[in-house]
């Protein structure tokens, strides 16, 4: 959970750290916090919990056009013959690429702003702000080794939010989605485990943690 960058650093322990305080929190009973400090326009009836850059990533497939060479050869026998087996060669490797290239994968790459509330979690991508509705997940998985997690829906192409604010918002969206029992996620035991080492530090050596010298997570 270190880079060579101090401020990277920093933020990724931030991140960690604001991870393991709300895991704790929730699963002591706890609920979110609302956060009516917002600029996006939500319903009536709808709670801003955070917002947060993120990065994010869509996967799906799509289609992709290739131009196939198709000549007429005139000469000898071996001349012919070899020049449409570099042509046939030549159209294989386009098939080969635009296949590819149209493969279900991990696309629309980006940084975006990314607000999370009690029904859906919003990201500006490319000018224009998406919604991914709560009601709408049909799975959730979480990789805290990787500092990411991916939704998939039942209707749209699976959502990757990934960064260092994504073990809170990973948390977020669990207990939002399936409520309490979303906290026994395998997907969380780093930060099951980060908690109860802090626990027994805590008990070992109560007053060798100063004040101000944050969570020790």
């Amino acid at each position: 959970m270190t880079s060579s960058d101090p401020a990277a650093d920093a933020t990724l322990r931030a991140g960690w750290s604001s991870a393991c305080g709300l895991y704790e929190h929730l699963s002591q009973g706890g609920t979110l916090r609302a956060d009516p400090r917002t600029p996006l326009r939500l319903r009536p009836d709808e709670n801003h919990y955070a917002t947060a850059v993120l990065g994010y990533a869509r996967f799906y497939g799509t289609t992709v056009e290739y131009q196939q060479s198709s000549s007429l050869w005139f000469g000898s026998p071996a001349f012919v013959l070899g020049g449409l087996a570099v042509e046939a060669i030549t159209n294989q490797q386009a098939r080969n690429r635009a296949a590819a290239m149209a493969a279900v994968q991990w696309r629309d790459h980006a940084l975006v702003r990314t607000a999370l509330t009690d029904q859906r979690i919003l990201c500006d991508h490319g000018g224009e702000w998406l919604s991914f509705w709560h009601e709408g997940a049909q799975e959730l998985v979480v990789d805290l080794t990787r500092w990411a997690f991916v939704l998939r829906f039942e209707v749209g192409a699976a959502l990757m939010l990934h960064g260092p604010a994504a073990p809170w918002f990973a948390v977020a969206v669990s207990w939002l989605v399936y409520g309490p029992r979303g906290l026994e996620m395998p997907g969380f035991a780093p930060l099951v485990a980060a908690i109860a080492a802090r626990r027994a530090t805590i008990q070992q050596a109560p007053r060798a943690i100063e004040p101000g010298a944050g969570d020790g997570y």
